[in-house]
């Protein structure tokens, strides 16, 4: 019975760090509203328009936010953009060439580095797609 404690504590002490881990706890991304959302709009990086989905997050809070917003193409990759000191009531615009119409919003105090924002690979592989 001994030997079973051991790894048993280890197995729920594990079970509830990642349980904690993976909720998100960011919660200034609360203030981020996502204000509009719209299919069509020309992109200038792609010529495309039709397949373009672009989303606008406004800034609600009373502190200037360093902000980051993901849109999902069609292939499941997220196109990240990173928007730094943003103002209360800014409006921010993100799109993706070819959307699915999904996008992710993390927010930090502006230059808090103790909160770092994902990189590219782990929100692609923190939100996979439909295979």
């Amino acid at each position: 019975m001994k030997k079973l404690l051991l790894p048993s504590c280890f197995i729920i002490s594990m079970i509830v760090f990642l349980a904690f881990k993976v909720q998100d706890d960011n919660e200034l991304k609360n203030f981020v509203i996502k204000v509009k959302a719209k299919w069509g709009e020309t992109c200038s990086q792609c010529g495309n328009s039709p397949d373009t989905f672009t989303v606008y997050y406004k800034n609600t809070s009373k502190k200037k936010l360093d902000i980051m917003i993901g849109v999902r193409e069609e292939s499941n990759w997220w196109r990240l953009a990173t928007f730094y000191g943003v103002g209360t009531n800014d409006t921010l615009r993100c799109y993706a060439c070819k959307g699915t119409g999904g996008s992710l919003v993390w927010a930090r105090e502006a230059n808090d580095k103790s909160y770092v924002f994902p990189t590219q690979k782990e929100v692609n592989d923190q939100y996979p797609g439909k295979k």
